[in-house]
């Protein structure tokens, strides 16, 4: 037996047995600036990134170093969402335009 074992050591005076207090940022806190990124790229209308980061932060998040979900798949709806609902008010407005040339509408 070491003098440890004899006195009782818990490694820390003050902290109960066991507990070892994080010098950085918690692990599940570790990889959420990832879906934030998403989030931001999303904002300013770089889709592919947001696409990227979004399942990048989806596989953080499953693998237990991120707990950010939420920014991660509002990320996801934005990147695949926006370009299609662009695309088809695009293809909207072209037929329409194409109606309104051939007499159609106007």
């Amino acid at each position: 037996m070491t003098y440890k074992d004899e006195l009782g050591y818990v490694g820390h005076p003050e902290l109960p047995h066991g507990y070892h207090p994080y010098l950085g940022v918690h692990p599940l806190h570790r990889d959420d600036w990832i879906a934030k990124a998403a989030l931001a790229a999303a904002a300013v209308l770089l889709f592919p990134l947001a696409i990227a980061m979004g399942h990048v932060s989806l596989r953080r998040q499953r693998s237990g170093s991120a707990s950010n979900r939420k920014s991660a798949i509002i990320a996801l709806w934005l990147g695949y969402g926006m370009p299609v609902l662009v695309a088809t008010g695009v293809a909207i407005a072209l037929m329409v335009y194409a109606m309104i040339g051939v007499g159609v509408l106007g």
